[in-house]
C-alpha cells in the first residue's frame, strides 16, 4: 500500500476522490484503505475532516454514476458480450439482480459494505433502467454514509488504524450482511404477510385435527418453543471458544471509538443512561405498559399473561445463560456474557414498547415508541462499554439473545390470537 500512501501525502483530495470513483467503476483499487488513510491525515492535522468527506463521497457519486449510465447505454447483451473479460459478466449481474430483487432499491444504500456487490450495482441499475431519481437518492445517500464513516474512523483511531483496519472492514461487512439478511427478512414478511397468515390457520386447523383440544395444542406450541430455545442455547454455547477468539479484537476497538466519540465530560450523560437499566426504570416501564394494555380491552386478557411471561422467562433465562457461558468481564467481574444490564433492557423495553404499541391506533405514536426504545437500548450499551463495565462483546451477545428472546414471545403471541380467535 506505499505507493497509495504516498500518493495521498502530496495529492490528499484529488487522489481520494479519483481512487474512489475508479474502484467504484470496479477498478481492483483499495478504496476503503485510501478513506481509512485519510482519516488518519485528518487526525494528523494534513487534511480537513469535512472536505475528506466530500472529495470521498464526490469520487463515489461520480463513479457509481458512471456505472449507471454506461449500463443504462449498453444494456444486458453487450455485458452478455463482453463482460466476461473486464470481469462483469452475466454472473455478476445475476448475482446481484438477486439481491435487488430480495432487498429492492435498498440494496444500493448496504451495497457499499460487502465486497463484489457494490462494483456492479451501478452497472446492473442502469441495465434495469431504475430512474435515475430513486437510483440517485438511495445511491449518493449509502455512498455519503460509507465514505463519512471509514474517514472517522481513520480520524477516531489515529496511529492505530493501520492495526484494526482489517477489523473494520470484517466488521462492517459483516453489519452490511445483517443489514441485508434483515431487509431480506422484512420483505419476505411484507410481501407474504396474508399467505403467512393463512398459512398459520391451515397449521392450527391441523394441529387441532392432530391434538383434538385446544388447550393441547397450545401445550404443543409452547413445548415448541422451549425445545427451539433450548437448541439455540446449546449451539451457541459449543461456539462460545470460536465466539471468544473473534471478539478479541471487537472488544479492544469498541472502547477506543467509544471514548473518542465521547470525552470525560459524557461521564454524567453516561451515568444517566446506567439508570435506564435499574429495577426501578424497569419497573415504571412494566408499570405503563400494564396500564396501556389494560385500556385497550380487546385481546388483554392474552396480553396480559404473555407480557408477564416474557418478562418472567427472559429474566430467568438470561441469568441461566450467564451462569452456562462463565465468562469473565472487566475487572475479573463474574458471569457477565451476556451482560445483564443490557439483555434486561432489550427485554423489559421491547416487550413494553410492543404490548403499550399494541394499544395505539396511531402508526406516528408507535413509530415514535419504537425508535425511543432502540434509541434507549443503545444507549445503555454505550454508557456500559464506556464505563467499562461490560466487554463490547457482552453487550452485542445481550443485545443478540435479548432480540431473540422478545421476537420469539412475540410470535407466539400472535400465534395464540389466531388460534384464539379459529376456535371462536
Amino acid at each position: 500500500m506505499g505507493p497509495f500512501q504516498n500518493l495521498m501525502d502530496h495529492y490528499g483530495y484529488g487522489i481520494l476522490a479519483l481512487g474512489l470513483m475508479l474502484e467504484v467503476l470496479a477498478l481492483p483499487l483499495p478504496g476503503e484503505f485510501l478513506m481509512s488513510y485519510a482519516g488518519l491525515l485528518v487526525y494528523q492535522g494534513t487534511l480537513n475532516w469535512p472536505l475528506s468527506i466530500l472529495a470521498a463521497s464526490l469520487g463515489s457519486c461520480l463513479g457509481v454514476t458512471g456505472a449507471y449510465w454506461i449500463g443504462y447505454k449498453a444494456g444486458r447483451p453487450f455485458f452478455e458480450r463482453f463482460g466476461p473479460r473486464i470481469h462483469l459478466g452475466p454472473d455478476k449481474l445475476d448475482k446481484v439482480s438477486a439481491w435487488f430483487d430480495r432487498y429492492g432499491n435498498k440494496v444500493l444504500l448496504i451495497a457499499y459494505y460487502i465486497p463484489g456487490v457494490r462494483h456492479f450495482t451501478g452497472y446492473f441499475a442502469g441495465v434495469t433502467r431504475l430512474p435515475f431519481r430513486t437510483f440517485a437518492l438511495y445511491a449518493y445517500t449509502g455512498a455519503l454514509v460509507w465514505t463519512g464513516l471509514f474517514i472517522t474512523l481513520g480520524k477516531i483511531l489515529g496511529p492505530q488504524w493501520e492495526h484494526f483496519h482489517q477489523a473494520i472492514k470484517k466488521y462492517l461487512l459483516l453489519a452490511g450482511v445483517l443489514a441485508a439478511v434483515g431487509l431480506a427478512v422484512y420483505y419476505a414478511i411484507k410481501r407474504s404477510k396474508l399467505r403467512v397468515k393463512d398459512a398459520a390457520l391451515r397449521w392450527i386447523g391441523k394441529g387441532m385435527a392432530f391434538f383434538r383440544t385446544v388447550r393441547r395444542l397450545e401445550w404443543a406450541i409452547a413445548a415448541s418453543f422451549v425445545a427451539f430455545v433450548v437448541t439455540v442455547t446449546w449451539a451457541l454455547s459449543v461456539l462460545e471458544d470460536f465466539l471468544g477468539h473473534e471478539f478479541a479484537e471487537f472488544d479492544e476497538l469498541a472502547p477506543l471509538v467509544v471514548h473518542s466519540v465521547f470525552d470525560r465530560s459524557w461521564a454524567g450523560f453516561m451515568d444517566g443512561m446506567l439508570t435506564l437499566a435499574r429495577p426501578e426504570t424497569f419497573s415504571a416501564l412494566i408499570v405503563a405498559a400494564l396500564i396501556a394494555i389494560w385500556a385497550r380491552k380487546r385481546d388483554r386478557a392474552l396480553a396480559i399473561p404473555f407480557y408477564a411471561a416474557g418478562l418472567a422467562g427472559g429474566a430467568a433465562g438470561e441469568t441461566a445463560l450467564r451462569h452456562l457461558f462463565g465468562s469473565a468481564g472487566p475487572g475479573g467481574a463474574l458471569f457477565s456474557f451476556p451482560s445483564e444490564p443490557a439483555i434486561l433492557a432489550v427485554i423489559v423495553f421491547g416487550l413494553s414498547a410492543y404490548f403499550a404499541g399494541r394499544a395505539s391506533a396511531l402508526w406516528w405514536a408507535q413509530a415514535v415508541l419504537t425508535a425511543a426504545t432502540l434509541l434507549a437500548v443503545a444507549l445503555v450499551g454505550v454508557a456500559e462499554v464506556y464505563a467499562d463495565v461490560s466487554y463490547a462483546s457482552d453487550v452485542t451477545a445481550a443485545f443478540a439473545f435479548g432480540g431473540g428472546w422478545i421476537s420469539s414471545v412475540i410470535v407466539l403471541f400472535e400465534l395464540s390470537l389466531l388460534l384464539q380467535r379459529a376456535t371462536r
